[in-house]
């Protein structure tokens, strides 16, 4: 059985230097994009050509493991969301901003998330969005 891909993500989109965000944050980012990038959309060869519409910056904490997310989730939140969430702030009142959340999971079919008050306050405080995409992608009775 496959291990459950675990990845949260900080993302900021349509801003106009990613020198800025990277110095502010006092992170290097694990991917970024730039405006005008060409790039295949679906899979290769037959996948379509498109060119990006905006910059885009992504700092990411992946995890592949059957673990539960959460106590990923909440080690992103203290060591990277919450000691910044000042700066996060005064980036996210001039850019769109998220703090996302993908499981692709492939060992059980119930996910569960839990965020507290503080991570909710810490998510406020900051001006993230909040964006949780889960992919079950093997149940029990499944043909093999």
């Amino acid at each position: 059985m496959p291990l459950n891909e675990n990845y949260v993500e900080l993302k900021f989109f349509d801003f106009p230097d990613h020198s800025e965000i990277t110095k502010i944050l006092n992170l290097e980012p694990t991917s970024i994009w730039k405006r005008g990038d060409e790039y295949i959309f679906g899979d290769r060869p037959k996948g379509v050509k498109k060119i990006r519409e905006n910059n885009y910056w992504e700092y990411r904490s992946t995890m592949i493991s059957n673990d539960w997310i959460g106590d990923q989730i909440k080690q992103f939140l203290e060591r990277i969301i919450t000691p910044r969430k000042d700066v996060i702030r005064s980036l996210t009142d001039k850019y769109p901003a998220e703090f996302s959340i993908v499981q692709f999971m492939y060992d059980g079919c119930n996910p569960g998330l839990y965020f507290d008050k503080r991570a909710m306050s810490t998510l406020n405080d900051s001006g993230l969005e909040l964006n949780i995409d889960l992919y079950v992608l093997n149940q029990e009775g499944d043909a093999k």
